[in-house]
């Protein structure tokens, strides 16, 4: 079955982009974001084949902009690979879009369980061709301040693995700037009020930034995760001590 995901190719993505930059300032500068971000993508394949690169994919908002800008180029067609590590008590809707993305996209994707740590060592040693991990780490991140677009991984992770961040400067508005201009799908649970997604249910909540009352309705009811005003309180309904693949894991 045909998939009914179009992927806009970068001419008509660039376009679209200079179209915006005369709309309005922050789509100028988010076209620059998304040059850096394709000169990232570009230089990794002139440094790995195919077959070396694995994108780190949790059904976050970031990756999943990330598996959009790799999709897009055409020398990865029919070669996205990616891995997912799921956690012990995971969101179904998570489970769900991350099926849904993989068949859409075509994706080539490993799941394993467990610990980050111990999952990415795992698939190194099943996948010993693999030698970079693309990754949708921002540097408002936790821990993710000093990185920079290609990284050794260090903290006794496998130490032949670089780490790639194509979206390194990139912003919570930039991230759902790039999503609804080019209509990429994402987890509904953003529409929910839920602004950064947990891998553990128990973990995560909505963001109570978002509650509003709704004079239709006649109730309370939580905004998406796009009208968030300050990107500030982003992981204000997340109650976990994030591992972060910048330190150690992340999902957004």
């Amino acid at each position: 079955m045909k998939s009914v995901l179009k992927i806009y190719p970068w001419k008509l993505l660039q376009q679209q982009l200079r179209y915006y930059s005369h709309q309005q300032e922050n789509y100028g500068e988010m076209g620059l974001k998304l040059k850096r971000a394709q000169e990232t993508i570009e230089r990794a394949m002139t440094l790995y084949q195919p077959n070396e690169m694995m994108l780190c994919f949790n059904g976050g908002k970031d990756c999943t902009v990330l598996l959009d800008l790799l999709a897009k180029e055409t020398k990865l067609s029919g070669h996205l690979q990616a891995v997912y590590v799921k956690s012990h008590d995971p969101f179904d809707e998570i489970e769900q879009f991350i099926r849904s993305s993989a068949k859409h996209y075509q994706l080539k994707l490993l799941r394993y369980e467990g610990l980050l740590k111990l999952a990415i060592e795992q698939v190194v040693s099943d996948h010993p061709q693999v030698r970079a991990m693309l990754l949708g780490c921002r540097s408002s991140d936790p821990y993710c301040s000093k990185l920079t677009a290609f990284m050794p991984c260090d903290n006794n992770w496998p130490s032949n693995l670089t780490r790639v961040f194509p979206i390194l400067d990139w912003n919570y508005s930039d991230i759902w700037n790039y999503i609804r201009l080019n209509k990429v799908p994402y987890c509904c649970l953003y529409d929910q009020g839920y602004t950064s997604l947990g891998g553990e249910r128990g973990s995560t909540r909505v963001n109570p930034n978002l509650l509003v009352y709704d004079e239709v309705k006649n109730k309370m009811v939580f905004k998406a995760a796009s009208e968030l005003k300050d990107s500030r309180l982003e992981r204000a309904n997340r109650d976990d001590l994030e591992q972060s693949h910048c330190k150690d894991s992340k999902q957004n």
